[in-house]
């Protein structure tokens, strides 16, 4: 009885894994071939990383069961992982060089809902970075910020929002409007800003892209084509701005580095994290706070940091020497991203 016992469950564990197997196979083929042109792949690249966990118990049925073919299920696995991830846990062989002389910049979601702004303001004092990029900056935060940081920060550029819509940028170098915009809604209008540093003019663009929150799968097969749409038309523009001055782009993309709308703006600029980061970098979700994104599943909020959609994109003008996330303020849904860059050409 014991025998038939471990007979059955074996098999069974067996007939499971192969249903894991076909199941990854075939989103890593579809995501491979289709992007994230339907709404149930888009959601299932957003969270591809997780398709990857059952693998360390994938190793002792393989061990057990002998198979050949659950071994070569499961170096394919590892494989791909190490393609799709692998460089972020490498150590760098070499830096370039800076010479002392480094832009750091930071993009900073800091919700909008908030009322209690005084550990923003603690992180944006304790990092201490040359430029912060703000997205969701409402009037409270945007008071606090030119009575407390205006001798820390003189150049200011709030546009705020008792919503999420609001916009920021801070800077201890001259910054000022370029009078440019981009087109299409985006979740508090971009600011294009040009920023005087090292004798030389550096655009720099703050976005907020449109989010998606919990929704059918038709419903969020739309936000990802508006998002497309938005990392086309800021593509482009960063590439037409980039042929006469080096560029910064950085914000809340609500994308993750597996999205078709990452590879359009990588096309064109450079990802940071994946220059320079080590770890997954995930940005969000973070607190619990009314107002964030951070979604509830019967009533049971998901765990933190599952993603990375805050970025930091430059131009090949830019190295990236170092790149990390900021403290957490422990109010908002959001980390920091922080980048200190130099100029190569």
């Amino acid at each position: 009885m014991r025998e038939r016992i471990k007979s059955t469950i074996r098999r069974y564990v067996i007939a499971l894994t192969w249903v894991y197997y076909t199941l990854f196979y075939l989103w890593a083929v579809l995501h491979f071939i289709t992007g994230d042109r339907y709404g149930i792949m888009a959601i299932s690249n957003y969270l591809a990383l997780y398709l990857f966990l059952p693998l360390p118990l994938m190793l002792p049925v393989a061990i057990i069961s002998r198979r050949r073919e659950l071994w070569i299920g499961l170096a394919g696995s590892v494989i791909l992982f190490i393609w799709l991830w692998g460089g972020l846990f490498l150590p760098r062989i070499s830096r370039p060089r800076s010479d002392g002389l480094t832009l750091s910049v930071m993009t900073y979601n800091i919700l909008g809902t908030r009322q209690d702004i005084s550990s923003a303001i603690d992180v944006i004092l304790a990092e201490d970075v040359d430029v912060v990029f703000l997205q969701e900056v409402n009037t409270v935060l945007a008071k606090k910020i030119e009575e407390e940081l205006s001798d820390q920060y003189p150049y200011q550029y709030l546009d705020p929002h008792d919503d999420v819509t609001g916009m920021g940028m801070i800077s201890k170098f001259p910054i000022h409007p370029t009078g440019e915009s981009l087109p299409l809604n985006w979740v508090g209008e971009p600011q294009i800003m040009a920023l005087e540093w090292n004798d030389q003019e550096i655009k720099l663009i703050n976005f907020h892209m449109w989010a998606s929150g919990l929704a059918p799968p038709k419903i969020i097969a739309l936000n990802f084509r508006a998002r497309e749409a938005q990392a086309l038309f800021l593509a482009d523009f960063a590439r037409t701005a980039a042929y006469k001055s080096p560029v910064i782009v950085a914000g809340d993309a609500n994308i993750t580095d597996l999205s078709d709308a990452h590879k359009m703006l990588t096309d064109v600029l450079t990802d940071s994290w994946r220059e320079a980061g080590t770890g997954f970098g995930h940005t969000a979700p973070g607190s619990d706070m009314s107002g964030g994104s951070r979604p509830h599943i019967y009533g049971v909020p998901v765990p933190r940091w599952l993603a990375r959609i805050d970025y930091v994109f430059h131009s090949n003008h830019f190295a990236t020497v170092d790149v990390r996330l900021a403290q957490f303020d422990e109010v908002s849904d959001h980390r920091g991203v922080i980048a200190e860059l130099v100029l190569e050409k």
